[in-house]
């Protein structure tokens, strides 16, 4: 009996062991983590929580941004590059701005999330500004057009507006 119960005892303390290396990670804690742009509200200010940073794009709201007149060319990029899910973050916490100015001379980061950050540029070096949702959308085109194997990096326009450029890109 008392063999019995030694095989017991062992056999579940390394099953347990097993299923604790199987038990999914942890979730990545995005409202507490991204960092906001200067002058804008922080995550909490917006009452975001992790699921609405991490919720994926509607694909209504592809349609209207891919039937814009271009006047950006967007593009990909390599290396240093970003993960989809921190860039998504950013996404979300951009497009929950909605109607609010998102206002850059020169250049400035919006967002950053990780190793990924959210900037955005004027291409005549002067002032620029869109809806903050706007410059969500035309970020967006990146996360579609330029991800490979869970990592993205690229630039595109801002909706309406050739002359405000966000890049998606990956910053320590």
């Amino acid at each position: 009996m008392i063999g019995f119960t030694k095989t017991a005892i062992s056999l579940t303390a390394v099953l347990s062991l097993f299923a604790g290396a199987l038990a999914a990670p942890a979730e990545k804690d995005y409202a507490s983590l991204i960092e906001t742009g200067p002058g804008m509200p922080t995550v909490a200010e917006l009452g975001l929580t992790n699921k609405d940073l991490t919720k994926p794009f509607p694909k209504s709201a592809l349609a209207a941004r891919d039937a814009l007149e271009k006047r950006y060319t967007p593009s990909c990029w390599g290396p240093p590059k970003c993960s989809y899910g921190d860039a998504l973050a950013c996404y979300n916490y951009l497009n929950s701005l909605g109607t609010r100015d998102c206002q850059v001379t020169g250049s400035i980061q919006m967002c950053k999330m990780g190793h990924c950050a959210w900037d955005a540029r004027t291409l005549n070096g002067g002032f620029a500004t869109s809806h903050c949702s706007d410059a969500a959308k035309g970020g967006h085109w990146v996360l579609d057009n330029c991800t490979n194997g869970g990592q993205t990096a690229g630039s595109n326009a801002a909706f309406n507006n050739g002359n405000l450029v966000v890049d998606v890109i990956g910053r320590k």
